[in-house]
């Protein structure tokens, strides 16, 4: 056969079928576009060189493998389509006297065709994309970003890995072609689902394991001990998604079936006939739709939680500006650093209030007789009179706690088998007490005589560190630049450390920005893929409706009521998975607060917004992915 006829076959099968390629081509090529735009920036050396760039370097080498995954699953699904439409149009060339080997032949050109023009548009795409995230990240963390124009081992990763994903691709349709015979092919895409059986047991047990599976995610209370409990939540809750689509709908459409009134309304007869014939498949295809459409949300909520959640995560994290710490030792590295603080401020123009310096030693030992080290930060009597100017006495086996959901209800702890009285708990310390929100491990504050039993059993003396906690008023950028002298100066000293609010919030906004464009990345690719899906889904419904439609056209039904019937269906058929994965949303953030409560970033105000926020602009997208869908679908039906 002649290569210029196999070529020209090729180009004449591509447009012929393009309305099935080009929703096919426009996924590769997103899917491609985001691929190169990620590891671009994964092997880019401008992010290696910013405080937090290595967690965002990480976060995105994540990216690129989960992105590699979700496109050979969905390729695939999306290739499965196309490939159904066209098993008779393969048969045909068959029956014309095409070997099956010619036939192989014109699918590798056309895949080679395909995967060389997607590949070339998504690179391309990429470059240009690739600049506007630089930029936009840059403007997002707050510091400058220069991203390479042309990462040439980007290209080759994004070439590589889907040379290999349009090979299998091209493996399974040929696997496809060498496992039926001819007859199959010629009536492929005409086979259908028998009605599927009302199966009130699954039903039911979707129904359950739905309850259970939001009364679990409501449960749980630390998200790190829980895992197993979110994990089975999770499934459940997806097992739910399927059995309901798959049951429910089927029972609840035989009951229709069964009031005379509604189901012979000339309206909604056929609607309520035809989807019940082929339920089942539908049913598995909503579902698909509604876990997608809840993980996009889901994602994409999360991402902009964390972003949005900056300032609380600072706030809960740092109750000062800055905070020295070095062992009372080094009392000369501390007079060098309170000197150059001295000295340098008035060049920043800042000043430095609610200055508190105190003594004190960090400890764990169980306190509270449960079995489980308690965390504790021993602050001396002496310095808590200082620092709040009170003239509190304490017996040598007494102390005071700083009250707490736990510390509010001791009489008494314990050390080393011996047993102190807590005399009193304080509301508030005038010192950095971040550490009591501490999720990793339960915090303390105790207040003792430096000389008493409870600072000699842990030989407080002897293992003293000074602390200096203050705040920094003036304008931000100089806040900034002040707080970054004064850490550069300490690693210059050394023995002292230094922790400055503004710095790690250019680290918090550099790691939660890169994960919000990750979290933004992938929200787009389940996007598109899940539109995909749906697009894919209906235009196949459009082909099976055709002859039906055309069908009840001849026994009287008027093109007013084959539009309004088709506009329910597919009013039904999109929005259906569209509102599950709303109400999944809604009772899932709960438990996405409880999970970035991690990162010390409780504020559930910012996860409603961030979540309400996400289903605009998800509804606004899927509204306009139906409105394309359903002009494709009426052409199809109407023909």
């Amino acid at each position: 056969m002649n290569k210029k006829l196999y070529v020209k076959l090729a180009v004449t099968n591509i447009k012929n079928n393009s309305l099935m390629f080009l929703p096919y081509l426009f996924t590769c090529v997103v899917v491609i576009a985001l691929f190169y735009t990620i590891n671009s920036l994964v092997n880019d050396h401008a992010l290696k060189t910013i405080s937090g760039g290595n967690f965002t370097i990480d976060v995105m080498k994540f990216g690129s493998i989960l992105f590699t995954v979700l496109s050979l699953f969905f390729l695939i699904y999306a290739n499965s389509f196309i490939f159904k439409k066209r098993k008779k149009e393969i048969g045909l060339y068959n029956l014309l006297g095409l070997e099956k080997k010619h036939i192989r032949k014109l699918l590798i050109l056309e895949s080679s065709l395909l995967a060389f023009f997607s590949m070339l548009v998504g690179i391309a795409i990429g470059l240009v994309f690739n600049q506007v995230v630089g930029i936009m990240m840059s403007a997002m963390m707050k510091v400058p970003l220069t991203v390479s124009i042309i990462s040439l081992s980007a290209i080759i990763k994004t070439v590589v890995t889907f040379m290999i994903v349009f090979m299998i691709i091209h493996v399974f349709n040929l696997k496809q072609i060498d496992s039926v015979r001819v007859i199959e092919l010629m009536k492929g895409a005409q086979i259908g689902e028998r009605e599927p059986k009302a199966k009130l047991f699954l039903a039911m047990f979707g129904s359950i394991l739905l309850i259970a599976g939001y009364l679990l995610s409501f449960s749980v209370k630390d998200p790190k001990l829980d895992l197993a409990e979110i994990i089975t939540a999770i499934v459940f809750v997806v097992a739910a998604t399927y059995l309901l689509f798959i049951a429910v709908s089927i029972v609840l459409l035989k009951i229709l079936r069964k009031q005379d009134g509604i189901y012979y309304n000339k309206s909604n007869f056929t609607l309520i006939s035809t989807m019940l014939y082929r339920m089942k498949q539908n049913a598995v295809g909503l579902s698909n739709i509604a876990v997608l459409s809840t993980a996009t949300l889901i994602v994409l909520t999360t991402t902009i939680s964390l972003y949005l959640g900056v300032n609380t995560m600072l706030n809960n994290s740092f109750q000062f500006d800055v905070s020295i710490t070095n062992p009372a030792e080094n009392v000369s590295e501390q007079q060098q650093l309170q000197a150059f603080i001295d000295k340098t401020k008035a060049r920043y123009d800042v000043e430095i209030t609610k200055a508190a310096s105190y003594q004190g030693g960090q400890f764990a030992a169980d306190l509270t007789g449960d079995g489980k080290d308690d965390f504790f930060l021993i602050l001396p009597l002496e310095d808590f009179n200082k620092l709040t100017n009170e003239n509190i006495s304490l017996a040598s086996d007494e102390v005071m706690l700083l009250k707490d959901k736990e510390s509010a209800t001791l009489q008494s702890i314990s050390l080393d088998n011996k047993s102190f009285q807590v005399k009193a708990t304080v509301d508030e310390l005038p010192i950095d007490t971040s550490l009591a929100d501490n999720t990793d491990a339960n915090w303390m504050y105790v207040i003792a005589p430096l000389t008493g039993e409870f600072a000699q059993k842990v030989d407080l003396e002897n293992s003293l560190t000074m602390y200096q906690d203050f705040n920094v008023q003036g304008d931000t950028d100089a806040v900034h630049d002040f707080s970054h002298a004064i850490a550069t100066k300490a690693q210059a000293i050394g023995n002292v450390d230094v922790e400055a609010k503004s710095i790690y919030k250019e680290s918090l906004l550099v790691r939660f920005g890169g994960l919000l464009f990750l979290g933004i990345f992938i929200s787009v690719v389940l996007f598109v893929e899940t539109a995909l899906m749906i697009f894919y889904k209906q235009i196949s419904e459009g082909f099976d409706d055709r002859n039906r439609f055309a069908i009840m056209k001849k026994v009287g039904m008027s093109d007013k009521e084959i539009l309004q019937t088709i506009k329910k269906q597919t009013l039904i058929m999109f929005f259906a998975p569209l509102t599950v994965a709303l109400v999944h949303l809604g009772a899932g953030l709960p438990l996405v607060t409880k999970i970035i409560g991690i990162a010390a970033m409780d504020n559930w105000l910012v996860v409603a917004g961030s979540g309400i926020f996400a289903a605009i602009i998800f509804t606004v997208i899927y509204g306009v992915t139906y409105i394309f869908t359903e002009k494709n679908y009426k052409k199809i039906v109407k023909y």
